[in-house]
């Protein structure tokens, strides 16, 4: 077996365990349904805070290609240097949607200089 079939074996195997839905293959309205901002009901979902109750309210977290890439890329720009960023999103029933991410220009360690 090359190490191009073993790859793809891996990565179908990942997919599979991490249950990754492909949404390219939804229909395009379907899957741009997730980019539309409902500004009043995301207002009326922080308004009850079901999370406040809950501690374990979220269960899910979905990030858009964009914003993982984004992320990815800054890490591995950071070297042995941890990085920091933020992410924007939304919320969505149990689920926190990632739409974008960006990194920080700051540079921290956490070791002990002393």
């Amino acid at each position: 077996m090359d190490a191009l079939s073993k790859a793809a074996i891996a990565q179908k195997t990942w997919e599979l365990e991490n249950d990754i839905a492909d949404q390219a293959a939804a229909t395009s309205s379907a899957s741009d349904a997730i980019f539309h901002y409902d500004e009043s009901a995301q207002a009326k979902f922080q308004n009850e805070k079901p999370w406040a109750n809950d501690s374990h309210y979220f269960k899910r977290v979905r990030i858009s290609a964009l914003a993982l890439l984004k992320m990815v890329v800054h890490a591995r720009s950071g070297g042995t240097i941890e990085v920091m960023g933020l992410m924007q999103g939304k919320t969505g029933g149990d689920a926190i949607i990632v739409m974008d991410a960006f990194g920080l220009p700051v540079e921290g360690t956490d070791r002990d200089e002393g």
